[in-house]
């Protein structure tokens, strides 16, 4: 991503560098505000920026972007060298209005030092400008409009105490836009929702520093508004997969218990039927499938070569076991095989969900009390606490009141249920 970006941007530069050279205008400012960096000065609003801080000690820590820069259409990165850190943005319309543009905070004791190696871009239906400048000044202290802070409050040059206004991290299936980071107490503050395709709001809530509800006017459209109050708020929403009308699978039958779930993983593009109008809910699922669908959830990112002999490269899974292996999600048997045709177990799906929730920092602490089931025994080691964890969250519950059936295969109804679980679980946490 982060080379995406650099080649964009260039891109837009030298394109920018041939069509309209940028007039001569007073050269921008980097405002420090604590951690918080934002560039003011702007001539114009503009849609790509790069630029270079030089810290005053090694850059261990990371960088946070705005909340702002946290549309759908912004793509942001940085690459970390030595003492200097590089952002990159890159949006599909202007990054923001007026002479300002809030970049994030640093994360840590680090100050900047200096800066380089800005680039700006802008470019319109009718024309193209840039501006590039090797270093800029600094100024310190607060400036109206400027960086995101996510301290308990931010005091503007006109000496009204404003207080951070940010999306929670983490919302996925659509996002949140708001034209302000930092609002003044009795601010009504506006914000919209928007789903990706195929996705619904599920729920939304705004709150305050210590987790109490600030109540929010629905105003249509998308769009919606709550009176700031004297502390810093967080606004949380959650979308998930439109329901379909209809679905193609003439043996998901209106009423089986599993017709939602078929429902909600068909819509969001994780499984796919046998065939154009039957989804097979009683055929047996396989660990090379399994992988593939959290491979897709995940969003299909890049993969190397897989290291297991019986994955050659050309099938279907090879991509979704290399990245899964290389992650920890998965792992093969004691023969050095990953068997992939072999049918998924109980437990070592749940072993897989759990690995995956880990390695995105999901919640995985909470256990239930497996002693229960009267197979608990045949729990496999590996799987002990994987599985008590999924029973725990009810991604897994017992074929009965008294068993578990850890090492019978999950068919592809199971595995729906499942699935849709856990994507209601991960974005609830």
């Amino acid at each position: 991503m982060k080379r995406i970006l650099s080649k964009l941007l260039a891109v837009a530069l030298a394109a920018a560098l041939l069509v309209c050279p940028a007039a001569a205008a007073a050269a921008p400012w980097l405002q420090l505000n604590g951690q918080s960096v934002s560039i003011q000065g702007l001539s114009e609003p503009y849609t790509a920026l790069q630029i270079t801080l030089n810290l005053n000690q090694e850059a261990a820590g990371s960088f946070q972007f705005a909340p702002a820069l946290s549309s759908g259409d912004i793509h942001t990165a940085y690459t970390v060298n030595g003492n200097s850190v590089t952002l990159y943005i890159s949006s599909k319309s202007t990054l923001g209005q007026g002479s300002a543009l809030s970049l994030g905070s640093l994360i840590g004791q680090a100050s900047v030092e200096s800066v380089s190696n800005l680039k700006l871009v802008n470019v319109g239906s009718n024309d193209t400008s840039q501006t590039a400048s090797a270093s800029l000044e600094i100024r310190n202290g607060s400036t109206p409009g400027g960086g995101f802070n996510p301290g308990p409050s931010w005091g503007g040059g006109d000496g009204v105490t404003r207080y951070p206004v940010q999306a929670a991290p983490g919302t996925s299936g659509g996002s949140v836009q708001f034209g302000t980071t930092h609002a003044a107490p009795g601010e009504t503050v506006s914000f919209t929702t928007t789903p990706n395709p195929g996705y619904i709001l599920n729920s939304l809530a705004v709150t305050d520093s210590t987790g109490r509800g600030v109540a929010v006017s629905g105003l249509g459209g998308g769009k919606w508004s709550f009176v700031m109050p004297a502390s810093a708020v967080t606004i949380s929403v959650a979308f998930t997969p439109a329901q379909p009308a209809f679905l193609p699978f003439r043996d998901v039958a209106q009423g089986e218990w599993f017709r939602d779930a078929v429902s909600y993983v068909y819509t969001a593009r994780l499984m796919n039927g046998t065939s154009p109008d039957l989804f097979s809910p009683w055929e047996t699922t396989t660990r090379g499938m399994i992988v593939t669908i959290l491979y897709r959830y995940d969003g299909s990112p890049a993969a190397g070569m897989t290291s297991f002999p019986d994955v050659p490269p050309g099938e279907y899974y090879a991509a979704p076991v290399s990245w899964a292996a290389a992650s920890g999600v998965v792992k093969g048997y004691e023969t050095g095989l990953f068997e992939p045709q072999n049918p998924i177990t109980r437990e070592q799906m749940a072993a897989i969900l759990y690995r995956y929730a880990q390695q995105k920092g999901l919640d995985v602490s909470g256990r239930a009390d497996l002693s229960v089931y009267a197979d608990a025994g045949q729990v496999s080691p590996y799987a002990k606490d994987a599985m008590a964890w999924a029973v725990h969250t009810q991604l897994i519950t017992g074929v009965d009141s008294r068993t578990l059936q850890p090492g019978g295969s999950a068919v592809r109804a199971q595995v729906a249920t499942i699935l849709m679980r856990f994507c209601q679980y991960a974005q609830a946490h």
